[in-house]
């Protein structure tokens, strides 16, 4: 057993996901300014995208595969649903708009509980799974670290001024060319 309660090399770097996750959440309550509060939203937003798109596109497939657990799995994915929704309401609010805070703490709520069916759960049963499970931390630390930079690299430019004018459809020109008069 490690630190964080499992054996396995995927589960354990799953719940240091969790521990950092919960943490950050923890940190949130805990802050006093405004400049504080929005750096643990973006650090704990980062967070959850790169983890579940690491869950959705290489272990979950890999477990399910392997595990006659259909409601396990779906629900696990519906969860993440819910949270992508939640996420991507709060990147397009800004920190001063009614219910931002409110709606980073209902994502906390979500995260919690799926953390607790997660590790209670799906990984115990998971583990019993016949999989290469050190393969598949090997992928999934290489895929992580792929998601990280491509996350910290695409925050950056949107730092920078670079951030895409979400009024505007992708692939559009925004000169139009006058019209020609009938003669």
């Amino acid at each position: 057993m490690s630190l964080f309660g499992s054996s396995n090399p995927v589960f354990e770097m799953l719940e240091k996901d969790h521990a950092k996750v919960k943490d950050l959440f923890e940190q949130f309550e805990e802050a006093k300014d405004a400049r504080s509060r929005e750096r643990i939203i973006q650090e704990t937003l980062l967070e959850l995208e790169v983890h579940a798109r690491l869950e959705e596109t290489l272990i979950y497939p890999a477990i399910r595969k392997k595990l006659d657990e259909e409601d396990i799995m779906d629900e696990a994915l519906e969860e993440h649903h819910v949270a992508h929704v939640l996420m991507n309401e709060l990147k397009r609010m800004r920190p001063s708009d009614d219910r931002y805070h409110a709606k980073f703490k209902v994502l906390g709520e979500n995260i919690k509980h799926h953390v607790k069916e997660e590790e209670g759960t799906m990984f115990p049963k998971a583990e019993k799974a016949d999989l290469d499970w050190e393969r598949l931390e090997q992928k999934a630390r290489e895929q992580k670290e792929a998601l990280m930079d491509r996350q910290i690299n695409s925050t950056k430019r949107n730092r920078t001024g670079a951030k895409r004018d979400r009024t505007k459809k992708p692939g559009r020109r925004t000169a139009r060319r006058p019209l020609r008069r009938a003669a």
